[in-house]
C-alpha cells in the first residue's frame, strides 16, 4: 500500500455540498463521510431561507456530530467560509476540538465529492416538496403565513464600522474584507469594527450584508 494511501485511510474523509434552487431560498445538504474502505451518507433538507455556503457548512457540522471519537479528520471545503457564518463558525469549532482537523479545500471533480452534490440534490427535492405541498390551511406550505417556515432567528448584536452601510454577523464576512480592500486601495484607512445590538444597527438605516447575514431573520 503506498504511503499516501495509507496517511488517507487512518483519517475521515468529509466531502460536503449544499445547494438552492434559488440563492438565499430554501434548499438541501449531503455530506459523505469516508474512512478507508467504508463511508456513511447523509442528507438534509433546509425549509428556510439560507444560501448554499451555510448549507454546505451545514453538512460539514452534521457530519462531526456523527463522529463517535477522536480521531483525524480531512474536511474538503474551503475553511474561509467557516469566517463568514459566526453561528456555523462557533458551532464548528465546537465539534471539532476533541478531532485532529485539516480543511483541504475544495475538490468537485471526485466521486465521493460528486456524491455529495447528489445528496444534497435530495435533499432539495425534499424542501421544493414539502414547501409546495398543501397545509393544514389548505393554502401552498410556502405561500401561508402560519405555515411557512421562517429564517434563522435575529441575533441580538451585530458588527459595523463607521462609514459602511451595512451590518455583519462575522468578523471574517468576505463582502466586509473586500469592502476594506477597496477602501484601501483608494488611499483610506479600514475602520475597527465594532458590536451594537442589532435594533440600534437597523434604526441607524443600515442594512444587513448579503454574504453573512444570508438565512436570517433581520429586518
Amino acid at each position: 500500500m503506498a504511503d499516501g494511501q495509507a496517511k488517507r485511510q487512518q483519517a475521515v474523509d468529509i466531502f460536503a455540498a449544499g445547494t438552492c434552487a434559488d440563492d438565499r431560498a430554501a434548499g438541501g445538504w449531503g455530506v459523505v463521510l469516508q474512512y478507508g474502505r467504508h463511508s456513511r451518507e447523509l442528507h438534509g433538507a433546509a425549509f428556510a431561507p439560507t444560501s448554499t455556503d451555510r448549507l454546505l457548512l451545514t453538512a460539514v457540522a452534521e457530519a462531526f456530530d456523527r463522529l463517535t471519537r477522536p480521531t483525524a479528520v480531512h474536511v474538503h471545503a474551503d475553511q474561509a467560509l467557516a469566517g463568514r457564518y459566526r453561528d456555523l463558525g462557533s458551532r464548528l469549532s465546537a465539534a471539532a476540538q476533541p478531532h485532529q482537523v485539516r480543511w483541504v479545500g475544495n475538490d468537485t471533480s471526485g466521486a465521493e465529492a460528486e456524491r455529495a452534490g447528489a445528496l444534497a440534490r435530495a435533499g432539495l427535492l425534499e424542501a421544493a416538496q414539502r414547501l409546495d405541498s398543501r397545509c393544514i390551511h389548505d393554502l401552498i406550505t410556502r405561500q401561508c403565513w402560519q405555515c411557512r417556515p421562517s429564517a434563522a432567528p435575529r441575533p441580538e448584536r451585530v458588527a459595523i464600522t463607521s462609514g459602511g452601510a451595512v451590518f455583519h454577523l462575522s468578523e471574517g464576512c468576505a463582502a466586509l474584507h473586500d469592502g476594506w480592500r477597496r477602501l484601501e486601495r483608494r488611499g483610506g484607512v479600514r475602520s475597527d469594527l465594532t458590536w451594537v445590538p442589532t435594533v440600534d444597527a437597523i434604526a441607524a438605516g443600515r442594512g444587513a450584508c448579503e454574504i453573512c447575514c444570508a438565512g436570517h431573520n433581520i429586518r
